[in-house]
């Protein structure tokens, strides 16, 4: 595995994503990347930014990972920034922080982080470039696809399929058994108890006047 890595964002999860696999993980973060029309400024945590043309010519991927650390949301975008690594051959390395608990028999991913005390049960499988955050839960024989989102304390019960391209909420819970369709939004305390169709948004029952997701 390359110790040296490029990352994908300027934002909040890339702020993380230095600290994970800088900090505690031993990598060497050399360089941010942005589309050109999102470039501002020349440096972010004392690290160049460019847009991708750039960075493949000074950190190739003969010599460096990549991780897509954009946002909460914008999973179609994060898609996008991972398919277009992989098929460059970057090597898109994956982060388990040492307090979470997963199962030895856990397929995760590549491109894909899981933070501090999340946990997900045997047999559960996660695909790739996910996010899983803190105190998340993943239940057994559960599946949560590519390019997934989860937020801290979302519980996903056994047996639950998530299709790709979902946003999970801040502690959101999905009933075992159940599938999410591709591209769904889940709100924050949403109570999923059936099947969700594709593309779909959906939100907690509130009292109180709240801002749109």
């Amino acid at each position: 595995m390359s110790r040296r890595m490029i990352v994908v964002g300027t934002g909040m999860q890339a702020e993380q994503v230095k600290f994970y696999f800088g900090q505690l993980g031993g990598h060497e973060i050399d360089a941010f990347v942005l589309d050109p029309e999102y470039l501002r400024e020349a440096s972010f945590l004392g690290r160049p930014v460019m847009d991708y043309a750039e960075a493949r010519r000074r950190f190739p991927p003969t010599t460096h990972g990549l991780f897509v650390a954009i946002g909460m949301l914008a999973t179609a975008a994060r898609k996008r920034w991972y398919l277009a690594a992989r098929d460059a051959g970057y090597e898109l390395p994956s982060f388990v922080h040492r307090s979470a608990a997963v199962a030895e028999n856990v397929a995760i991913g590549a491109g894909t982080l899981i933070t501090e005390l999340a946990a997900v049960a045997p047999f559960a499988r996660l695909g790739d470039n996910l996010i899983l955050n803190t105190q998340c839960c993943i239940g057994h024989h559960s599946r949560v696809g590519d390019h997934c989102f989860v937020a801290p304390a979302a519980a996903v019960a056994g047996g639950a399929v998530i299709d790709e391209c979902c946003f999970v909420g801040a502690g959101a819970v999905i009933r075992d058994r159940v599938r999410i369709g591709a591209g769904c939004v889940v709100g924050a305390g949403a109570l999923i108890m059936a099947d969700c169709a594709p593309g779909g948004v959906y939100r907690a029952e509130r009292t109180e006047r709240t801002r749109e997701l």
